[in-house]
């Protein structure tokens, strides 16, 4: 408990109310995917063996909420004596994860890149990237990071098997090299 009695182990309501516009964003977002992520529904089936309707039910669980919390979010913001103190105190709940946000969007990126550039390079590039991110760049970093990605490669394609897809960059070079080369990078 503060000095004036309050418990201070809840966040303010503000900061509930952005993490709920934040779900609400979300849940639209993943409605928007939904069509790509899944099929239609089946001719000969029931409506309720459909393939959509547990993410449907999942997004309505995520966005519904959000949508209370983000129109509550806009009615405190609009009738606060301070609007900016008001968003300041909304954005408290974000503080500290703008590193975890970073480093989501660079293994956004990362997933991105493989079809374009292949597993190695993309996982080259992407440790390397982290590495950049979490201050840690000198050339010591590098060579671990380069010694990381090839043991991988080696791992997973030489002992293990595993076939890498051909990426997209290879098809500018010509076939040999591109054949050659493509299933282990």
């Amino acid at each position: 408990m503060d000095e004036q009695g309050q418990n201070q182990e809840f966040p303010p309501g503000e900061a509930v109310a952005a993490v709920g516009l934040a779900c609400l964003v979300i849940a639209v977002g993943l409605a928007l995917l939904l069509p790509f992520a899944t099929h239609v529904q089946p001719a000969d089936k029931a409506w309720f063996l459909s393939p959509r309707n547990i993410p449907i039910l999942g997004i309505a669980m995520i966005g519904l909420p959000g949508l209370l919390l983000a129109l509550r979010l806009l009615r405190g913001w609009r009738l606060s004596p301070d609007p900016h103190a008001y968003l300041g105190r909304a954005l408290s709940a974000f503080g500290d994860l703008l590193p975890a946000f970073g480093y989501t969007a660079l293994f956004c990126l990362y997933m991105a890149a493989i079809p374009i550039l292949g597993f190695a390079i993309s996982t080259l590039l992407f440790g390397q990237a982290c590495l950049w991110a979490s201050g840690l760049r000198s050339r010591r970093w590098m060579a671990w990071n380069l010694a990381f990605t090839v043991v991988i490669v080696v791992l997973l394609r030489g002992v293990m098997g595993l076939w890498f897809p051909h990426a997209s960059i290879f098809t500018w070079l010509p076939g040999g090299i591109g054949n050659l080369i493509g299933p282990y990078l």
